[in-house]
């Protein structure tokens, strides 16, 4: 009876976010956002796994003599090889139901994964470029021919903020969700879940920005900001997240000035096979290509979008090819790569 129960658990959550942009900031005076994922959700899966492991201990009842149940019946009957093979068999039949049980809850725990991981984009994407339709990002589109994205602010924009609204709203989303969930997993299963919870939101990010968005320096403060804020809640618990690490490092693109960008990249010799630099720590292509996303990077012209001519030096000076003057595949740089 507790297979339909998962799967109607798993049935409950709708992957597709509201159709309509979410109004950013969220008031965290009212409850947070559930992400598609209701508390009860998380709830419910506990439980059923609590009744789950009740009605196994109650039903073998093991080392309980005159139990009238099944170990107490099989042991009791005497010794045999048609007694053994009963015990085997019901042995069996209980790894079974715990086995289908717990591949029913791992299947609605990564739909619950999938939810979650749509709503994040609904709010880090969609709700940060619904704020842009108009104002500083269509005026940065007549000057540049560019999309500019929430992290292309010209320089007399306001920093006073510690967060963009589109973190600040998921940030306090996730670390509410975090309880619910921590409170229903495992540890081990709680480690594993937000790991790839943390892997999500970094390749949602980064894909983003890489295809879409530009960076202008003041906007480089607010990016830098944004990573801390999203690497902090993605370090509640789990392993394995060092691709934020080498995010922090490639954010350095932004706040150079360009004629100091060769030694950010290849360090002080200006060798681009030394080894250092970002060059070393995060890769050339990786970091030519976070590099192209800064907002002088190429400019408008009658026709078409040109490289700045501080850019046609450096790479002749590194003697490297600019990677974006074709196809960029954006999957060699998600966190499954790092």
């Amino acid at each position: 009876f507790l297979y339909p129960i998962v799967e109607a658990l798993q049935e409950m959550l709708k992957t597709n976010p509201p159709g309509n942009a979410p109004q950013l900031p969220f008031d965290e005076e009212q409850p947070a956002h559930d992400l598609g994922v209701d508390p009860a959700f998380w709830v419910a899966l506990e439980r059923i796994h609590s009744a789950a492991k009740a009605f196994d201990r109650e039903m073998w009842a093991e080392s309980r003599k005159d139990s009238n149940r099944v170990w107490d019946i099989l042991s009791s009957a005497g010794e045999g090889s048609g007694i053994s093979n009963s015990m085997a068999v019901a042995r069996e039949c209980r790894i079974e139901f715990f086995t289908e049980l717990e591949n029913r809850g791992e299947d609605a725990i990564l739909r619950a994964l999938d939810t979650l991981s749509a709503h994040m984009q609904w709010i880090l994407v969609t709700g940060s470029e619904a704020a842009l339709a108009s104002g500083t990002g269509r005026i940065f589109n007549s000057l540049t021919g560019q999309s500019g994205g929430p992290y292309a602010m010209s320089s007399g924009s306001s920093l006073e903020a510690a967060n963009s609204p589109a973190v600040k709203s998921l940030t306090y989303c996730l670390r509410v969700q975090f309880v619910h969930i921590q409170a229903a997993l495992t540890p081990q299963s709680l480690s594993a879940f937000w790991t790839a919870l943390s892997m999500r939101l970094y390749d949602i990010l980064i894909t983003r920005l890489l295809q879409n968005w530009y960076v202008s320096t003041g906007g480089a403060v607010v990016l830098a900001r944004d990573v801390e804020a999203l690497r902090s809640v993605s370090m509640l618990a789990g392993t394995k997240h060092g691709h934020w690490d080498v995010l922090r490092e490639l954010l350095t693109l932004y706040m150079t000035p360009p004629d100091a960008l060769k030694i950010m990249l290849v360090g002080p010799e200006g060798d681009p096979n030394s080894g250092k630099g970002l060059f070393g720590s995060a890769g050339r292509e990786q970091s030519l290509v976070f590099m192209s996303r800064r907002v002088d990077y190429r400019y408008k012209t009658n026709q078409g979008q040109k490289k700045s001519v501080w850019v046609q030096q450096l790479l002749n000076e590194l003697h490297v090819r600019d990677p974006t003057d074709s196809y960029v595949n954006i999957g060699m740089f998600t966190s499954s790569r790092k």
